[in-house]
């Protein structure tokens, strides 16, 4: 077996925020460690340029937060506001990236990009697609995997690749919890 250490930079160097998979620790429901590039993390920036640039930020994190396709941007907005590194009883904060529109709410994401959401966020906007013809709501996981539920006059459909199949709320809310793990 070949024991010598691995190399994070080069392992790391392509991604600004990945995820190392394999870790346990006993009493933690951590699956994984995240890692975060110096553009990301900003530790020691004001106070130590050079050791900023050459540092990562190690931590405990689950498999479904990380896809390690997140532009620096992405990482950013993912480490910093969403995912509370620092914080050892976190709850899980899947990767979700989400566009939606509701003709009966009338609220909606801007754009065609999907953005970054909560999984509550994803959860909520699916039950108020039922009776709402017109509307949909799609989501991308941490794999690339894109769903989309659409509200028709005569109830709602699910597609995915390139599958397209009759639902009812309650599998609607099942799917979106199953497909962001």
């Amino acid at each position: 077996m070949d024991q010598r250490p691995l190399d994070l930079t080069r392992t790391i160097s392509s991604s600004p925020l990945m995820a190392v998979g394999g870790f346990r620790h006993d009493g933690t429901p951590f699956d994984t460690v995240g890692v975060a590039a110096a553009e990301v993390h900003g530790y020691h920036a004001a106070e130590n340029p050079e050791l900023s640039s050459v540092t990562y930020a190690v931590f405990p994190a689950y498999a479904s937060e990380i896809s390690d396709r997140e532009n620096e941007e992405e990482a950013w907005g993912r480490f910093r506001k969403m995912l509370q590194p620092n914080k050892l009883d976190r709850t899980e904060v899947p990767f979700v990236k989400m566009r939606y529109h509701n003709t009966r709410t009338r609220s909606m994401s801007k754009g065609d990009a999907r953005g970054f959401a909560p999984l509550d966020t994803l959860v909520r906007e699916l039950e108020l697609l039922d009776g709402a013809p017109g509307s949909f709501v799609e989501w991308e996981n941490r794999h690339g995997a894109v769903r989309r539920a659409d509200s028709t006059g005569s109830g709602l459909t699910l597609t995915h690749d390139a599958t397209q199949e009759p639902v009812n709320p309650g599998q609607l809310k099942a799917v979106a919890r199953t497909s962001v793990q």
